[in-house]
Order: structure tokens, then C-alpha cells, then sequence
């Protein structure tokens, strides 16, 4: 009976076009990997814990790191000063006028002025709590749109959210002083980036069924793009009709395996620790109890950049299709892991390495 279950899942996985229809796609094409995320020059000194970017307006830019709001100026944005501390680890950010939007992590979204102090704070809506805040955008008429990528966890916890194999994200719509908030939005796997575009259409990703998708005007999800090679997370308007994603975690044969496998993922997650899950992750530890994926040992010393990797490094610019046009990469091996944000601020296109607290800037591809 072993046998069996392991022939099926076996099956599955070699042969996938007998299964799913979202089953684990090559990276090829615009997708094909590259150095280009490794070789991109890092800005500044690392912040750990970094998570999104916003620009200040004036050439500056916002980057949300642990508990603090940073504002970075200066030549390579080196000049750096705290814009406000905050007494939860610090996620989305959304600038609107002189008005800075930040998600605190189990906590809710808050809204500072110029000075960086609090004027007004959502963490609750239709009597649940706003625990897990993952993306922020604004509609023309200075509405906030909000992603609650789960009921159960807080962002911090997404690996636990992914392995459960949870569905309890929504959206959310709030006044600009964050009053009257609405659910537009139920039952989504991990909504993790917004995007609005000029006509006022609301596109997210969804994180843990691999697509991105249009909301439309009866507040149903319509596909745009599905069985994206990782798990997609922020967006950001490119301003040529397109957009840029972040992909914070590329998926494999063996993570995919193990959440088809129901009864040895219930066991790992009930009895192993959970920076020992096979799972994916924003970076690699090289801890020797770390889960190996086969091709990822190490040889003469080197991972080689094709093994499967636990963490990766993916920014993509996409068409208005949701079509990839170009892409970013820094593979099994690479140091530019776990990418939260990508945004073109001024001029500079910026990404975040939260994997390892960078912040890069890269070159357009053609």
C-alpha cells in the first residue's frame, strides 16, 4: 500500500500533465535564469529585516525594516535616518501626498504625517482582526486598498500559512483617514501584492495558488495569470502599462510533493521544528539539520546555481497581459535571496532582498 502511494505521487510529479493544470512549469523563455539579481550593485549598507519601499516625494526613499521606517537620501540612498518607530515589525508601505500608510505586522495599518507620527490606525474589519497586512495601494479617488493575506498568521508566519495550506486572505477597501472599511474580497491563498491601474482596476497576486488576478466588478477574482513558476508577491506599475513582481520564493518539485503528500506534511508540521520544514524560504542558513533537495549538495565545495533551491531571487516585469517580458534572477547559491518589493522610484528601479536585507538596484533587460 506504501508502494502505491509513493508510485502515485511519483506519477504526479514526473507526469504532470496527467494531474493539475498548475503543475510545477520550466522556467524558460522570459523566465530563463540569469545572474542578473547577483550582479546587481547593493545601495548602501544591509537592513536587515527590510520589507517594502515607498518613495518620500523628493528624491528620498521610505524602507520599512523591523520596527522602524527608514528614510534614505543621498548619493546610492546611503544617507539614512529613522522616520518613525513603531511598536510592531513594519510590512507594506503606501505613500499618498505627504501621507505614509504603514502595516504593522499583527497589529493593523497605521497612517503618519509628515513628522512621522500617527493619525489615524485600522485593526479591525467586519469585527476580525487586521493581523496580517501584506500589500497597500490607492485608488484616484484616495480610497486605500488592503491586503490581508490571512486570518491565521501574521506576515512573519507565511510559511506556516503556505504548509497548512491555508485560504483565508480578503481585500479591503478604507477611506483615505482609514474610516469605513469593507471587505471587497473572501477566501484568498495569501494575497500578497496590489496593483491599481488607470482605469481603476484592482489586480493582485495570489500567492500560494500561483496566479494574479483582476477583481472584477461583482467582486469575483478573474484569472489574469496563472501557474507562475513561484510564489508572486508585490506589485508595482512599471509606467508603461505593465507591471513589476516581486517573487519572494521559487517553487519545486519537493515542496510541491510535500503538500500533496497529506499525511507526511501533518506529521512534519506537528512534530519537526519549523525552520527544519521542507518548505521554502527567504534565505538559505546552511545549517546541516536544513532540509537538502538532492541536486542542491554541495560540490567541491560550490551549490550549483541549477540545483533546487530553498531560496531564490525573482523580479519580473510584466505586460498589461500579465504576460513576463524580462526577468531578474539570483539562483541556488546566489546571496540576493527572498525579494519583498521592486519599485521604480525617480528613476531608479529599486528592489528589496529581505532574504538578506538588501537593497539593489537594477538595470533594465531587453
Amino acid at each position: 500500500m506504501v508502494f502505491e502511494h509513493l508510485l502515485a505521487d511519483l506519477k504526479a510529479l514526473f507526469f504532470p500533465a496527467r494531474e493539475a493544470a498548475d503543475a510545477l512549469p520550466v522556467m524558460d523563455g522570459p523566465w530563463t535564469p540569469n545572474r542578473a539579481l547577483d550582479e546587481a550593485p547593493e545601495l548602501g549598507a544591509p537592513l536587515p529585516g527590510s520589507d517594502d519601499l515607498a518613495s518620500a516625494g523628493d528624491g528620498a526613499v521610505f524602507i520599512s525594516a523591523g520596527h522602524t521606517v527608514w528614510r534614505c537620501a543621498g548619493p546610492q540612498f546611503a544617507q539614512r535616518e529613522a522616520y518613525a518607530e513603531l511598536p510592531a515589525a513594519v510590512g507594506a508601505l503606501l505613500a499618498v501626498g505627504p501621507a505614509l500608510y504603514a502595516a504593522q505586522d499583527d497589529v493593523g495599518v497605521v497612517r503618519l504625517d509628515e513628522a512621522g507620527r500617527e493619525t489615524a490606525k485600522l485593526t479591525t474589519v467586519d469585527g476580525k482582526p487586521l493581523r496580517c497586512v501584506t500589500a497597500l495601494a490607492a485608488l484616484a479617488d484616495g480610497r486605500i486598498v488592503i491586503a490581508d493575506g490571512s486570518a491565521h498568521h501574521p506576515a512573519a508566519e507565511w510559511v506556516h500559512d503556505l504548509m497548512e495550506k491555508r485560504a483565508s486572505g480578503r481585500l479591503i477597501i478604507a477611506r483615505a483617514d482609514l474610516s469605513q472599511a469593507s471587505v471587497i474580497a473572501r477566501d484568498l491563498a495569501w494575497p500578497a501584492g496590489l496593483l491599481v491601474d488607470a482605469r481603476g482596476q484592482i489586480t493582485f497576486s495570489e500567492a500560494w495558488r500561483h496566479r494574479l488576478c483582476r477583481l472584477s466588478p461583482d467582486g469575483k477574482p478573474e484569472v489574469l495569470t496563472r501557474n507562475l513558476p513561484g510564489y508572486p508577491g508585490r506589485l508595482a506599475d512599471d509606467g508603461h502599462g505593465g507591471a513589476w513582481l516581486a517573487v519572494f520564493a521559487a517553487r519545486t518539485h519537493l515542496v510541491e510533493l510535500v503538500l500533496r503528500e497529506e499525511k507526511f506534511r501533518r506529521e512534519m508540521l506537528a512534530t519537526i521544528d519549523p525552520r527544519y520544514w521542507i518548505a521554502p524560504s527567504l534565505q538559505s542558513s546552511g545549517h546541516y539539520l536544513e532540509p537538502l533537495q538532492g541536486g542542491a549538495l554541495k560540490k567541491l565545495g560550490v551549490i550549483k546555481p541549477w540545483a533546487p533551491p530553498r531560496s531564490y531571487g525573482l523580479v519580473a516585469q510584466l505586460t498589461a497581459d500579465g504576460e513576463c517580458s524580462a526577468s531578474w534572477h539570483s539562483r541556488a547559491g546566489g546571496v540576493h535571496h527572498g525579494i519583498s518589493a521592486v519599485r521604480e522610484i525617480d528613476g531608479h528601479l529599486l528592489a528589496l532582498s529581505k532574504g538578506y536585507g538588501r537593497v539593489l538596484k537594477l538595470e533594465p533587460r531587453a
